[in-house]
């Protein structure tokens, strides 16, 4: 008995290797952190019953594409402002069907709260979304780490069932 509990003790040292601790601050929570992929351009999302809204960051100007909720049909010819705080835009009409905006104030890294005032027809609405613009440092910093420590703990597990494997073979062999 005591022989299987310590053949066990290695693979359950190398699962709690793997594990990542929670990290509380203070005593309040302000939701599920946003989440960047350093891969893609930086983006914003709404929708309404009305529209919906896709923003994307390329360099210093704003796409955007505004489709209708109801069919997910592009939607021409239409008037889109744009306000981050003190910041106003308004968004010009591209021949592939999105809207462009010079938004070189919005390329600083941050979290921009947007607030996308659509007027189409007789529809007017009012989309706020928020654009989450990483420092390319700090993201790049903060994978290498996961991938480190994933490494780290593949490694250990590996280690681990190896040498319960061995100690297995090596009793069959003796007996």
């Amino acid at each position: 008995m005591r022989t299987r509990i310590l053949a066990g003790l290695p693979g359950v040292v190398a699962l709690a290797l793997t594990v990542v601790p929670a990290q509380a601050h203070e005593g309040h929570d302000h939701g599920a952190p946003v989440t960047v992929d350093v891969g893609w351009a930086p983006r914003a999302t709404a929708r309404s019953n009305d529209f919906d809204l896709v923003a994307v960051l390329a360099g210093k100007q704003l796409v955007v594409w505004l489709d209708r909720a109801a069919d997910n049909a592009p939607v021409g010819k239409a008037q889109i402002e744009v306000e981050a705080g003190a910041w106003k835009g308004l968004a010009t009409a591209a021949a592939d069907g999105s809207y462009h905006v010079d938004a070189a104030s919005l390329a600083g890294p941050g979290s921009h709260e947007l607030v996308f005032t659509v007027q189409a027809g007789d529809a007017v609405d009012l989309l706020p979304a928020t654009l989450v613009v990483p420092a390319a440092a700090l993201a790049e910093s903060e994978g290498k780490g996961r991938v480190v420590g994933g490494a780290l703990g593949l490694l250990a597990l590996a280690g681990a069932l190896g040498w319960i494997f061995k100690r297995r073979l090596g009793r069959r062999a003796a007996s």
